[in-house]
């Protein structure tokens, strides 16, 4: 299956590695404990030593991304998948260097409050993800995967037009609620903003079951 990877998967692989180069950079600076989560009012909920944050956490990461990459190029060679591979290969760097940024920024001591900064990430990855929802063709690893969904090609075609729209404008929202400090408010627009195309997807599913 490696024998089908292309330059690009390559590359991806490699920016994504590219993610340790920031803590080794800061490495003498960190604590021994770096914080890895938060609860919603942005409390401390978790710690990992500062070598599993700076390596372990980039090296699980390029792991799961060089996997996906193998898979969606064996997929590839199927049948058309659209926009998918473009999508993994823009969003999983993108996501994995802000989630690092963010726990380095936040063992330096400066970031204070990580409520904001993941407001924002989750709203640029919805918005971006809901300009491509349409163009996804059916697959296991990104879109709105349940086995009725999975079920047919034009009830995941709807969900996904839909979705989409459903993302755009909730990812926009989530990211003006969050820049006005309403905090909670913007975590359930990010976390209904998924709900919502999986009720519709469900729903056209039991529509079409029953007129059959």
């Amino acid at each position: 299956m490696m024998k089908n990877l292309k330059k690009s998967d390559i590359f991806t692989v490699i920016l994504c590695l590219c993610a340790i180069i920031p803590g080794v950079l800061v490495y003498n600076r960190l604590p021994d404990r770096v914080v890895t989560n938060w609860d919603m009012k942005s409390n401390v909920s978790d710690t990992a030593p500062k070598a599993f944050a700076v390596f372990g956490i980039p090296l699980i990461f390029t792991a799961v991304t060089f996997l996906n990459c193998i898979y969606l190029r064996w997929l590839e060679k199927k049948r058309n998948v659209g926009k998918l591979i473009p999508i993994v290969q823009i969003i999983f760097p993108f996501t994995l260097f802000l989630a690092q940024g963010m726990i380095l920024l936040a063992a330096l001591g400066k970031l204070k409050d990580i409520r904001l900064f993941v407001c924002i990430i989750v709203s640029v990855i919805l918005i971006i993800l809901g300009n491509y929802m349409p163009k996804i063709r059916k697959n296991w690893i990104v879109g709105i995967r349940t086995p009725h969904i999975m079920s047919s090609d034009e009830i995941w075609d709807r969900t996904h037009r839909f979705g989409g729209f459903v993302l755009i404008f909730c990812g926009i929202l989530g990211f003006i609620a969050a820049l006005l400090g309403y905090f909670i408010a913007a975590f359930v627009i990010l976390v209904v903003s998924v709900f919502i195309p999986l009720i519709y997807g469900e729903v056209l599913y039991y529509s079409q079951k029953r007129k059959q």
